[in-house]
């Protein structure tokens, strides 16, 4: 009897014990679980957005590949940009590069000081900035004697837009499916969809852009990453004495 009594004592604590670790494991695996964005509120679901239709688009291209010493060029860039090494980078700039064409700065030095890499070689701006214009892809000017990057800076393929363009106000889109917001946060309402599209925009505020398209039929707020801007500094190529050198880190000014 008393082992009956006892048998059935030990049943009952094994039992209980697996229940907790059972319990403990449930626990878990919902702490596991990713926390849930309170923030992003029900809205229309990209699927049911329609595109916006428009003739003035810049789709991505990549022409870096046609000329085999500006390809050796590009890949050793990149390595240089991944590296953060501005030795490398200074080998690869040309000694008259340009940092500003309306200010007439030029010169390595000058350059060094305005991408503040003289005192912050580690965390200056431009690495990030040079990463994504190489990553996005470049291409020729008209005469194939500069090498542009990243593609949507290349005027050859907006010269031929019957635009009135105002270059510090001029965005390209470069993905395919670009929301539109209504308001400057992801959890507004979805106006609309872009896809490679020529905008106007008049400012930016928490990552955001507003924009506008050309026809002026859809207007609202664009993430920020999702755009370049005609105006901001871009690294030109050209062949200098037979090798490829950065000629130019400027604005459109």
């Amino acid at each position: 009897m008393k082992r009956t009594v006892l048998s059935i004592l030990l049943l009952t604590l094994l039992l209980i014990s697996c229940s907790d670790k059972k319990s403990e494991k449930d626990i878990e695996k919902q702490e596991a679980k990713p926390p849930v964005d309170s923030t992003l509120k029900p809205t229309e679901e990209t699927s049911e957005l329609q595109i916006h239709e428009s003739k003035y688009r810049i789709l991505p291209v990549d022409e870096s590949a046609t000329d085999k010493s500006l390809h050796t060029f590009v890949t050793k860039l990149k390595e240089i940009v991944s590296r953060k090494d501005v030795p490398g980078l200074i080998s690869c700039l040309d000694t008259g590069i340009v940092s500003s064409w309306g200010g007439g700065m030029t010169g390595v030095q000058t350059f060094l000081v305005e991408s503040k890499l003289d005192m912050y070689p580690e965390t200056s701006l431009f690495w990030s900035i040079m990463k994504r214009y190489l990553a996005l892809g470049g291409a020729w000017d008209d005469k194939k004697r500069i090498f542009r990057f990243p593609y949507a800076q290349c005027d050859r393929f907006i010269k031929d837009m019957d635009l009135d363009f105002d270059w510090y106000f001029t965005a390209v889109c470069i993905s395919p499916k670009t929301i539109v917001y209504d308001k400057p946060a992801s959890n507004s309402k979805k106006k609309a969809m872009l896809s490679y599209e020529v905008l106007k925009f008049t400012g930016s505020i928490d990552g955001f852009t507003k924009i506008e398209t050309t026809d002026k039929k859809i207007s609202g707020f664009v993430k920020e990453e999702q755009l370049i801007f005609s105006g901001e500094a871009h690294p030109i190529l050209e062949k200098i004495n037979g090798q490829w050198k950065i000629t130019s880190f400027a604005p459109y000014d």
